[in-house]
């Protein structure tokens, strides 16, 4: 059995539908910071993490029969909120996230496909935690 994960493994899913259409998926995780520093720091500058931003990107092929490419163009015009899971060897990323980009690329050599750009959004759901797998 391999020590590692390979990136085919993971599973992205987008309101409880697997999304198998997807390549090259990036999770970027990232805090904002806070100066904490005071003179009780022995002259180092102190600082603590605030607000998290996340960011989900993949590139989604336009394919015969698959409703992806048609399910995240319909939620990049409506606006609406999406539950995504992203599943991989360090557990779980739950989010609910909006659609920010749908860029659509028709390259000559290149099947259609788009680069989407998905970020947490305001709701009740989404845990916004990574869970530890089993």
């Amino acid at each position: 059995m391999p020590e590692v994960k390979l990136g085919l493994d993971a599973i992205l899913s987008i309101d409880g539908a697997e999304i198998k259409n997807c390549k090259d998926l990036t999770v970027s995780l990232e805090k904002a910071e806070a100066d904490a520093s005071t003179r009780d720091n022995n002259g180092w500058r102190a600082t603590v993490g605030t607000l998290k931003d996340a960011s989900v990107e993949f590139t989604v092929l336009n394919k015969d029969g698959d409703t992806a490419f048609a399910l995240l163009q319909g939620l990049f015009m409506s606006g609406d909120p999406c539950d995504v899971s992203i599943s991989d060897a360090g557990g779980t990323l739950a989010l609910t996230c909006e659609v920010m980009q749908f860029n659509v690329n028709q390259n000559l050599e290149e099947v259609i496909s788009a680069d989407v750009t998905l970020k947490p959004t305001s709701s009740a759901t989404g845990t916004g935690i990574n869970v530890p797998g089993p």
